[in-house]
């Protein structure tokens, strides 16, 4: 099986168009612009607008998104199955090469189907790929070049660098942060902690932190009870329970809230405080949770949530 792989990757490696390398050294400068929840800034095209998602820029013909996909992309490894999933992914692909842009790999590739040029620009990450995507109606040229120049424009933007700010807002929602730093995993989920490097804080057992699940699903008013307290219930880890739940309306938002403690034996080791907010086509889901000073965050957690608003 493993020479088998081997043979697949060789004979792609062949088959398809492999461009000249690209090295770029990139500095973020006044023009780039980061996407919504991503630790990445590109400049967009002249005349470009930024999406109402806030997760791409978009002009007549062509847009550019950012996206999130759970598989490491690396061209670059000696393992089989490693190269097989490569493999998978850009055969898709007429056209790619390794770019490196401030001496880290990333992978830019083109392909061109059903009236559509699609340009990818992958970013490996330790738990994923960030894929940044043109696509261009019909085949000019000069925009494909445009396109794929902003792309290679990309610059990454460290969360510790952000501005002190005590609201954290993107396109989608705004909230008071209480002195906490985002750390952005997606569109649609960011996480608040103290130091803005989440897993290091994990690392020590520190369970300090709060976040914000948004959802595009339309819960009907009568089965909203039930259905956040159905998702809070799949949030609760081992030797959690809610201790008390109830409705609660938050900028014009109604949903409910719930207390939840975690205990081992006598002894209460963490409390969480949960919110889940409807509005008329998504919901909100907020969860927090401190294992240390609970008395001091949970009122922390409570004021943010109660500082929500959606846009």
């Amino acid at each position: 099986m493993k020479k088998e792989l081997i043979s697949i990757v060789a004979a792609l490696a062949m088959s398809l168009s492999v461009m000249a390398g690209i090295e770029r050294n990139n500095e973020r400068t006044q023009n780039h612009q980061q996407f919504d929840n991503y630790a990445y800034a590109i400049v967009p095209p002249a005349g470009a607008t930024r999406s109402a998602e806030g997760t791409g820029f978009v002009l007549p013909g062509a847009n550019i998104q950012i996206s999130h996909i759970n598989m490491v992309l690396d061209g670059s490894s000696d393992h089989p199955v490693k190269q097989a999933i490569f493999k998978n992914y850009v055969e898709k692909y007429s056209k790619y090469e390794a770019v490196y842009i401030n001496d880290t790999e990333y992978y830019l590739m083109e392909k061109a189907e059903n009236g559509k040029t699609s340009v990818v620009l992958a970013i490996p990450e330790d738990n994923g790929t960030v894929v940044i995507e043109a696509t261009v109606s019909g085949s000019d040229a000069a925009t494909i070049s445009s396109m794929k120049e902003s792309l290679l424009s990309v610059v990454y933007v460290d969360p510790s660098d952000a501005p002190e700010s005590p609201v954290f807002e993107n396109s989608l929602y705004q909230i008071e942060n209480q002195g906490f730093k985002p750390v952005a995993e997606g569109s649609t989920l960011v996480t608040f902690c103290e130091s803005g490097d989440w897993a290091k804080e994990l690392a020590t057992g520190r369970k300090v932190n709060f976040k914000i699940l948004m959802n595009d699903d339309a819960v009907a008013a009568k089965q909203q009870k039930k259905f956040a307290h159905e998702v809070v219930k799949a949030l609760l880890e081992d030797n959690e329970k809610i201790t008390s739940e109830g409705p609660v309306t938050i900028n014009g938002l109604n949903g409910f809230e719930y207390f939840i403690t975690e205990s081992k034996g006598a002894d209460v080791v963490s409390k969480s405080y949960n919110v889940v907010l409807f509005s008329a086509k998504k919901y909100y889901c907020f969860q927090s949770k401190a294992n240390q000073e609970i008395d001091l965050y949970l009122p922390k957690f409570q004021a943010a949530a109660q500082s929500f608003k959606n846009k």
